[in-house]
């Protein structure tokens, strides 16, 4: 297992689902700031390894190695030095693993392998090995951004006919997902990294899905612009009058519950919860210590200025006149 072998500047077979809009990590809008920031220099925010990315890295040999050995792969190899690009597209992929087949494999759930695609998959001469590790439920096929738009970037990449998603489940049941080669989906890869490359230059941001999504798209402000006369915007008024009702309503209810959270702490005293009848319903009210752990002091690096576009919108009455 190595790092990172992908150019951040271009897309990259494993965040395919993220242009695609079927990430539930990244949007779109979200991709395409990270690399115009990579474009223009700008260094990459490195990520820290949580616990189920170590035990992902961990086990990816594991996973792979057992995949080769339930496929019969010959000429297996799971550690590369290099990323593989597309002869064409501005897309790179890095393999978790490869190997040799020889056989035709069909749908046998009682063996642990699944055709998502409805028939079975021809394994003859080399093919991709994807491994992913996951707490979720074992499904029989599995989310399109758990390795399944991936392999078919990666055999893009790599002019392979065939592909294997092996999926561990909560630690304790392997799948293998058989997949061939998908010139149909494999178009809409393409012509979607081709809008993509549009959009950059021509500075087309996707429509925003969240008001996070905003932020990566419009994340800068053009100081010497006046203000803009959003009457003149379609529904401008009508979201305006959302966000001024919500922000009103939420500040009353922090104030409910400030209030509501008061009278039962002082009817708790040194009690941790407390038990009370609500309309037909019981409910527990619970007041717990919590515990946190030691942690060695740590000398922060200093940080350079920065300046960063507000992540909420700030809402005030104009006066009259």
């Amino acid at each position: 297992m190595v790092g990172k072998l992908t150019p951040d500047t271009i897309i990259s077979a494993s965040r395919i689902p993220v242009l695609m809009g079927v990430s539930p990590y990244e949007t779109p809008n979200e991709l395409m700031r990270s690399i115009l920031d990579a474009r223009q220099g700008k260094p990459r925010q490195s990520l820290d390894q949580n616990e189920p990315m170590f035990w992902g890295d961990t086990l990816e040999p594991v996973i792979l190695t057992e995949a080769a050995k339930r496929l019969n792969l010959t000429d297996v190899v799971i550690d590369f030095d290099a990323a593989i690009h597309h002869p064409s597209l501005p897309l790179a992929a890095s393999l978790d693993g490869k190997g040799t087949g020889t056989q035709m494999v069909a749908h046998d759930p009682a063996n642990g392998i699944y055709c998502p695609q409805g028939q079975p998959v021809d394994i003859s001469g080399v093919g991709v090995l994807e491994a992913k590790n996951t707490s979720v439920i074992a499904e029989d096929a599995p989310a399109p951004h758990r390795g399944v738009l991936q392999i078919q970037a990666q055999m893009m990449c790599t002019g392979y006919e065939w592909g294997c998603v092996a999926v561990l489940y909560r630690g304790g049941e392997l799948r293998l997902f058989m997949y061939q080669s998908d010139l149909v989906v494999q178009g809409e890869i393409a012509n979607a990294i081709r809008e993509f490359e549009r959009n950059i230059e021509l500075g087309d941001w996707y429509p925003a899905t969240t008001s996070a999504d905003a932020n990566a798209a419009w994340n800068n402000v053009d100081d010497g612009a006046p203000p803009l006369d959003l009457d003149d915007v379609p529904d401008a008024d009508y979201w305006a009058g959302i966000l001024i009702d919500a922000k009103a309503q939420k500040k009353a209810l922090d104030q409910e519950i400030d209030i509501a959270e008061t009278n039962l702490k002082e009817m708790l005293g040194n009690h941790e919860e407390g038990v009370v009848t609500n309309d037909g319903s019981r409910y527990y009210i619970k007041w717990p210590m919590r515990k946190t752990r030691a942690q060695p002091a740590k000398t922060v690096a200093a940080k350079p200025e920065s300046i960063v576009r507000q992540k909420t919108l700030t809402v005030k009455e104009v006066p009259n006149g």
